[in-house]
């Protein structure tokens, strides 16, 4: 009894890992859809993310957040404002600090890059009662409590 008890656990171990890894690759490719839309890569996406989610940002603060060098973020910022996703603005306080807004259409690009997580969050709800859908969101928050890199 033990060894089908241990057989049950790997089995159902197993099953989890390859719905982990059939999820990333459903989310991957609606990433890589969006990207090609858009035509960015996912270094100018996730400096939009950080921006639309957490406000404005100086250069400096992007640079360092992303461990870019401040020449290398600048041919970045130039490619995606003249896309207009972001726009540079000058400090009232400091002319020499450069700040970094989001733009409508670059708004609406996150929107759509983070519409997936939507769909599969109301897709989940509708699947679950309550009782089980909070059980499952609380497992997937220590899931990356877990695995975050602190």
């Amino acid at each position: 009894m033990g060894a089908t008890n241990q057989n049950d656990k790997l089995l159902v171990l197993n099953r989890f890992e390859k719905s982990l890894i059939d999820l990333n690759d459903v989310y991957r490719k609606h990433q890589n859809y969006i990207r090609a839309k858009y035509k960015i890569t996912s270094l100018e996406m996730e400096i939009i993310q950080l921006i639309v989610l957490e406000g404005k940002k100086k250069m400096k603060e992007i640079g360092q957040y992303f461990n870019i060098k401040l020449s290398t973020l600048t041919s970045i910022i130039d490619k995606i404002e003249r896309q207009k996703l972001v726009k540079r603005v000058n400090s009232k306080d400091d002319r020499r600090v450069v700040i970094l807004e989001e733009t409508n259409k670059g708004n609406k690009l996150y929107t759509d890059y983070s519409k997936y997580i939507q769909v599969i969050s109301t897709l989940m709800k509708s699947s679950m009662d309550e009782e089980n859908f909070n059980a499952f969101t609380e497992g997937l928050s220590k899931m990356s409590e877990l695995v975050s890199p602190s």
